[in-house]
């Protein structure tokens, strides 16, 4: 194998690791925004909420801002988009560091 060949087989598994990552730390988060989101409608089983907001961000990445808005709205609960994605992006950064830390 050549030297080029080696690299870019190097940076081709760097990369694919880093989707995996990526797509890891994302469902998790989902979980984990799910939970909080649980918490603030005061649903009676957290758990099956999180992992329904964990299936439509596999489904559609903006599928959880959807659900989120929608349930929030449906309940009352006023939050501002921006502040859940704040949430979001920083539990994402957090998890990120976390996985690839461990």
């Amino acid at each position: 194998m050549t030297p080029l060949r080696k690299i870019a087989q190097a940076e081709e598994t760097r990369f694919v690791r880093g989707e995996e990552l990526t797509f890891r730390a994302e469902a998790r988060r989902n979980a984990l925004i799910g939970l909080w989101a649980a918490a603030m409608l005061d649903s009676p089983d957290r758990e099956t909420y999180a992992r329904d907001i964990m299936a439509v961000g596999v489904e559609n990445p903006n599928g959880v801002m959807d659900r989120l808005n929608a349930d929030f709205d449906a309940a009352g609960v006023i939050f501002l988009e921006d502040d859940i994605r704040e949430r979001m992006a920083a539990m994402l950064r957090s998890l990120k560091d976390e996985m690839s830390a461990g």
